[in-house]
């Protein structure tokens, strides 16, 4: 009965990631502004809510996760976008349900890549997720001529061979950030420039480039290393240690 239990939960969770994001996005978005006035307000509302409650109910590793989260994914959000002008928001802002949003994304994804029905055919499932990553960043190279996501795409995946222990939960946000940034450009929330950061007229890039995942694996490594070096010290010891005996095994 547990054991169902946990599937019964692991399929709500996809379902809620499903159908939630493009409903959520329509809110911050012209259609939402028809409906409900300020839709990126009642959008912040509701992630602000879905932030408590996670953080409620969640772990302290869960709870650690969501407040570096949030700080890192601010922060991000500035560079990548006002400074660097990789991407553009619709109303020339930074979306204040983003500072939540990050942070909510890392724990959804972390915490599916912990299930156990996942992590008993872990390897059978990373397959799959790579067929169809490199799948997907072919297919929008050759629609969309992005030169660009190809490249970044092809980085990611040089990245997750080097990964081995996080590459299940890698390959899951791989998957997870390529459907947002299609609902989130599909539903004019924001655009990528037709060129790499809107100034490399030898990149041209797709509206949204296929291997964005690879700025996540950034900020992933940033949640990862302050949890680690700075909050839990003792826990990247542990693990250094499990780390050593397996070679010595």
């Amino acid at each position: 009965m547990q054991h169902l239990s946990t599937h019964q939960e692991s399929i709500r969770s996809m379902l809620f990631l499903i159908i939630g994001v493009p409903l959520f996005l329509l809110l911050d978005s012209q259609h939402g502004d028809a409906i409900v006035g300020r839709g990126q307000w009642v959008a912040n509302i509701l992630v602000f809510l879905a932030f408590l409650r996670a953080y409620r109910k969640g772990t302290q590793r869960v709870r650690n996760v969501l407040l570096i989260g949030m700080v890192v994914g601010l922060l991000g959000e500035f560079l990548f976008s006002k400074v660097l002008g990789m991407y553009y928001y619709r109303l020339d802002n930074i979306p204040l349900w983003l500072a939540f949003a990050h942070g909510l994304i890392f724990a959804w994804t972390l915490k599916m890549a912990k299930k156990p029905f996942l992590q008993a055919c872990s390897n059978k499932i990373q397959i799959v997720l790579l067929i169809i990553s490199i799948g997907y960043s072919i297919f929008w190279l050759i629609w969309a001529n992005d030169v660009y996501g190809f490249v970044t795409a092809v980085i990611f995946m040089l990245i997750l061979f080097m990964t081995k222990k996080s590459r299940l939960f890698f390959l899951i946000m791989f998957i997870v950030v390529c459907y947002i940034e299609q609902v989130g450009t599909a539903t004019g929330c924001w655009y990528w420039p037709p060129t790499a950061l809107d100034m490399f007229e030898w990149l041209p890039s797709g509206n949204p480039p296929s291997g964005i995942s690879v700025f996540y694996f950034l900020f992933d490594a940033v949640v990862f290393w302050i949890y680690l070096y700075i909050l839990h010290p003792a826990t990247r010891l542990r693990y250094q240690r499990q780390r050593n005996q397996e070679v010595a095994d």
